[in-house]
């Protein structure tokens, strides 16, 4: 409704309607591909088709808009309609492919992030095909027939006030403006750069912080419990009840109707990307809330009153509760500690964790290499040694003890019955039958077992990890994204702690999970901005037929950046890989307006008009086509920046990115591209070629206005 209206209050009536009919035509085209490519409705599809709500209307109005502006000037219906499409066919044509050439790299991105977001590139790139058929093959039928039915134009009543009101915004405050602005056209141009400045100063100065994937929460919580080896059943068990009632008083202390169950889980226990691990002396109490858009109470909030009312207990190792999120597999933090020593990285797991729990927001610390039930650690005396005996051969003759040794395999109408030799049960189930153990000697004979081995008690570990045949441990943490920022903590981790740990314990570390793909995505992403400055590039050098020309128009796109950020900050939204996204979608758009712009100005020069007149007279004629290609946009977009549905807050940074930076790139292309333009034109082509007539009178009557 937004962007019909704004098409309404630029345009008549009847051209504005042919224009809206683009809408369903290019959204029923996209479908269709959709489709065929095996894509579905979803809120990423979705996403993108509100995004190119604005983007669709584009090509139309620019057509339609010149093809009015001719039959108001006097025109024949078919010679305006007709004219419409022939002149605006190139410079559509050329900025359609410079937002296809940006949003086709996004379709290189691999891993987890490129597989969920590669129907954005997709649903845009059939989007802005199908509005150029329906543009330049559809459309001028269409308004032929509307200006043969109208006859002359002659605007009556609220049409007649707005072409009115908007003439006298034109030619009464844009044009002298605009006049001042090309006069002064080097303050013009060092203004922008001062913006641009400090606006990416903000940005490196860390002001503005970067949230790879935020993800939005679910109903799902999990209390998980560690203690010690040996601690009795019984005990966590009623430690489990304890948890579970003090999720029933937190909901309490919200006022209720938040948590719809919760289950004691006794030897069970589950991470927050759903890893499942038993064990006698662990459990866990899952919890399920309503849904987070039925409640006001965030799972933050819900976690740390929940946490504060647990109580402590006798031989509890690790308590931690955990909320697994959709998105890329992987948590917030995830830090990977490798080593040759089982000691040495378990240390350092556990200084790590005692470092993180210190940091404000971090929550949920633990490592995947829990320590298990108590071992007894055997090493051969010297005199063991000495008598024959070797740590295979000890080892077979506990094996054989305590475990059994199988001497015969028998048959039994027709079943195999095995029979092993081994200690009775009485002995094979206390600890300190090993002090009574008889080792028998390699020569014959036999020893006390306490004479040729030593025995040494330590803690053991549920499980061991490797990672490519290596020792590894892997330390995981939420964070809290209004406390904190994950990426300000791996930097200061770097900084600080790692270099100290990887020093005194002998290990190494990374970063994985999500920050792995954080790293292959923005990768990916960097490779994908070169090829498409390239891609524009070329389209420009071909509309064109010149290799300056599309430098002048490209050097918008880093200005148009300075709204995105911005807006960001506005909005109080991290950056995101969502505002990358939009960062692309943002530089084959901003461009289109000044592709038109600049055409029409070398269209006025070729005309034997002045350089500053020109570039005057060209934006004052394409200022509503201007404003109605940026406005539509932004409208398509304004209510998603509104949207109050936590399942699409992940959405919203796209969003800021191209209607705020859009915003500020419309002001900069009436602005800043013709002080350019009189820039390049004095500057650079007045030292290729012999001044012409014309070339000398743009000099005098710059010096003139100058004095």
């Amino acid at each position: 409704m937004l962007v019909i209206l704004i098409l309404y209050f630029f345009l008549n009536a009847p051209a504005a309607g042919w224009v809206t009919i683009g809408i369903p035509t290019s959204f029923l085209a996209a479908l269709g591909v959709l489709y065929l490519y095996g894509g579905s409705v979803n809120m990423i599809s979705l996403f993108a088709l509100i995004m190119t709500l604005g983007i669709i209307v584009d090509d139309a109005i620019v057509v339609g808009e010149d093809a009015v502006t001719h039959f108001e000037r006097g025109e024949d219906p078919l010679s305006a309609a007709e004219g419409g499409a022939r002149r605006m066919l190139a410079p559509v044509v050329s900025s359609s492919l410079t937002t296809i050439a940006a949003f086709m790299p996004l379709l290189l991105i691999g891993g987890i992030i490129g597989s969920i977001l590669r129907t954005i590139p997709i649903i845009v790139i059939c989007v802005i095909l199908a509005s150029l058929v329906e543009s330049f093959l559809v459309l001028p039928g269409h308004l032929r027939g509307t200006f043969a039915r109208m006859g002359r134009y002659r605007p009556k009543g609220l049409r007649k006030k707005l072409d009115v009101g908007f003439a006298r915004f034109r030619e009464g405050i844009f044009r002298p403006m605009l006049s001042a602005g090309v006069r002064a056209r080097w303050i013009t141009v060092a203004l922008a750069i001062a913006i641009l400045t400090s606006t990416f100063g903000w940005v490196a100065g860390g002001r503005i912080a970067f949230n790879f994937f935020p993800v939005a929460e679910g109903p799902i919580l999990f209390a998980n419990v560690d203690f010690v080896s040996g601690t009795p059943e019984s005990q966590v068990a009623q430690y489990l009840e304890e948890i579970e009632q003090a999720a029933w008083d937190t909901d309490a202390h919200f006022g209720g109707g938040l948590v719809r169950t919760a289950i004691s889980r006794k030897g069970l226990g589950e991470s927050g990307d759903w890893e499942r691990r038993s064990s006698d002396n662990i459990g866990s109490v899952l919890v399920e809330l309503i849904k987070p858009d039925e409640r006001s109470v965030r799972n933050r909030q819900f976690i740390n009153e929940w946490h504060a009312r647990i109580p402590k207990a006798a031989g509890l190792e690790n308590l931690s509760i955990k909320e697994p999120t959709a998105g890329p597999p992987g948590q917030d933090l995830e830090v990977r500690i490798i080593g040759s020593d089982l000691e040495s990285v378990k240390s350092a797991a556990i200084e790590l964790k005692n470092v993180l729990n210190e940091i404000p927001g971090v929550s949920g610390v633990e490592d995947n290499m829990p320590y298990g039930r108590e071992q007894r650690i055997l090493q051969l005396t010297p005199t063991g040694e000495a008598l024959g005996l070797s740590v295979e051969n000890l080892g077979r003759q506990l094996r054989a003890g305590y475990e059994g040794q199988l001497v015969q395999v028998m048959a039994d109408n027709g079943d195999e019955v095995e029979v092993r030799v081994m200690l009775p049960d009485s002995e094979r189930d206390r600890i300190n039958s090993l002090e009574e153990f008889e080792v028998m000697l390699p020569g014959g004979g036999a020893v006390p077992f306490d004479n040729v081995v030593n025995m040494t008690p330590r803690r053991g570990f549920d499980s061991i990890r490797h990672v490519e045949g290596k020792l590894a441990v892997t330390v995981t943490g939420d964070v809290d994204d209004t406390v904190n920022n994950d990426n300000r903590i791996i930097a200061n981790l770097k900084a600080n702690t790692l270099g100290e740990l990887e020093t005194r314990h002998g290990v190494t570390f990374s970063f994985e999970g999500r920050q792995a793909d954080q790293r292959e995505t923005l990768a990916d992403m960097q490779r994908g901005a070169l090829v498409a400055l390239i891609l524009i590039y070329l389209v420009l050098a071909w509309v064109f037929g010149s290799y300056g020309w599309p430098l002048l128009v490209m050097v918008v796109i880093p200005f148009g950046l300075i709204g995105a950020i911005w807006g960001h900050v506005l909005m109080g939204i991290d950056l995101t890989i969502l505002s990358m996204f939009g960062f692309f979608g943002l530089a084959g758009i901003v461009i289109n307006d000044s592709i038109i712009l600049v055409t029409f100005y070398k269209e006025l020069r070729q005309q034997g008009m002045a350089v500053e007149k020109a570039v005057v007279e060209a934006a004052c004629q394409r200022l509503r086509a201007v404003l109605l290609t940026s406005l539509t946009t932004i409208a398509g977009l304004t209510p998603l920046l509104f949207e109050t549905s936590l399942q699409a807050q992940f959405l919203i940074p796209m969003a800021t990115s191209i209607a705020f930076g859009l915003a500020f790139a419309t002001f900069l292309v009436l602005f800043l591209i013709p002080s350019l333009l009189a820039i390049y034109e004095h500057s650079f082509l007045a030292r290729q070629k012999p001044m012409s007539a014309d070339t000398l009178e743009d000099q005098a009557a710059s010096s003139n206005q100058t004095g």
